[in-house]
C-alpha cells in the first residue's frame, strides 16, 4: 500500500492535470469568443460605412446636391414657357439700303419681342466666374449646369428662330443667358448691326441699341451690357469657316468681356477664334437670310 506522502503526491498530480486541462478549455473558449466578437465588430464597422455611403452619396435622380443650382433650375423651369403664346408682330420697316454699305445698322429692323430659354440639367455643374462691372449689378449664379443642351426661342417681329444651345460646351454663357432671360431682358430689343461681306452676321443683344437707333444715333448702339461680363468658352479653332452658317456665337471687346450681345452667322464665316459658341440654328436662319438680303443702311 502506498504511503499517505505518495497518496498526497498522486492527489496533487492528478489536481494539477485537472487545472491544466481546464486552463486549456479556458483559453480555447475565450479564442472562439474573441474571433466572435471580431467578426462582429467587422460587421459593424462594414454596416457603419454602407450607411454613411448610402447617406452621403449623390442623388442619381438628376437633381444637384446644390439647393441654390437646384433653385435656379426651378426658376428657369417656371420662365421655360414665358414666349408660348407671344406671335410675331410684323412690326418694324424696311429702309433704302446704303450702295456699297456692308456693315452697319440692318435696313430690315429687326425687333426681339420674346425670348425664352428650356430648363438645364444640372446633373453636371461647372464653376463660372461674372464680374459686375460696377460692383453692384446683380450677376448669375457661380455655380452653372453644364450638361447636355437647351432649346432658345426668339420671338422676332420678322419670325420665330429656335436654336440648340451647348450647355455642356458653353454652360457660364448658357447660364448667362437663362439668368437674362427669365426675367425678359432681351424682350424689345432691337438687332443693331449687320455685316454683308467677308463676314455674314446679325448681331443683336444690345439693350441699349434700340434706343440709340430711336434717338437718331445708330452709332451709339452696340456698347450695351447687362452690367457683368465674363470669359469665353467652347472657342473653335483657327480655321476656315469656323463659324459656320446657323452658329450662334457671342460678341465681345476683348478677352474676357463677354455680356449679352450675340451674332447669328447667315453664311460660312471665317474669324479669329476668340468668340464663344452658344449654339446652332434649328429653324428661322431663312429670316435671318432675308434681313441680309435687304441690305445694310
Amino acid at each position: 500500500m502506498a504511503s499517505k506522502q505518495a497518496q498526497r503526491l498522486a492527489a496533487r498530480q492528478q489536481l494539477q492535470q485537472r487545472m491544466a486541462v481546464k486552463a486549456e478549455e479556458e483559453r480555447r473558449r475565450r479564442t472562439v469568443a474573441w474571433s466572435i466578437g471580431g467578426v462582429a465588430a467587422l460587421v459593424a464597422l462594414g454596416l457603419l460605412a454602407w450607411g454613411a455611403f448610402v447617406w452621403l452619396a449623390p442623388d442619381d435622380s438628376g437633381s444637384s446636391a446644390d439647393p441654390d443650382v437646384q433653385q435656379l433650375v426651378n426658376d428657369a423651369e417656371a420662365a421655360s414657357t414665358r414666349c408660348d403664346g407671344v406671335e410675331p408682330s410684323g412690326e418694324g420697316a424696311t429702309g433704302a439700303p446704303t450702295e456699297g454699305l456692308t456693315d452697319g445698322r440692318p435696313a430690315q429692323d429687326v425687333y426681339l419681342e420674346c425670348l425664352q430659354m428650356s430648363a438645364p440639367d444640372a446633373s453636371e455643374t461647372a464653376a463660372c466666374m461674372y464680374t459686375s462691372m460696377d460692383g453692384t449689378s446683380p450677376v448669375p449664379l457661380a455655380t452653372q449646369p453644364a450638361a447636355g443642351t437647351q432649346v432658345m426661342t426668339i420671338v422676332t417681329n420678322l419670325g420665330v428662330i429656335t436654336a440648340d444651345i451647348d450647355t455642356a460646351g458653353a454652360p457660364c454663357t448658357a447660364g448667362s443667358y437663362t439668368f437674362l432671360a427669365q426675367d425678359g431682358y432681351f424682350d424689345g430689343q432691337q438687332c443693331h448691326r449687320l455685316t454683308t461681306d467677308g463676314i455674314w452676321v446679325l448681331q443683336c443683344g444690345d439693350p441699349d441699341a434700340r434706343a440709340a437707333i430711336e434717338a437718331g444715333t445708330p452709332e451709339m448702339a452696340g456698347a450695351g451690357s447687362p452690367g457683368y461680363q465674363y470669359g469665353e468658352e467652347n472657342t473653335p479653332v483657327e480655321a476656315e469657316a469656323n463659324y459656320p452658317a446657323g452658329t450662334i456665337a457671342m460678341a465681345n471687346a476683348g478677352a474676357g468681356t463677354t455680356g449679352s450681345q450675340f451674332f447669328i452667322v447667315y453664311e460660312d464665316t471665317t474669324l479669329p477664334a476668340d468668340y464663344t459658341i452658344l449654339g446652332q440654328i434649328t429653324s428661322g436662319l431663312d429670316i435671318v437670310e432675308q434681313v441680309a438680303a435687304a441690305g445694310v443702311m
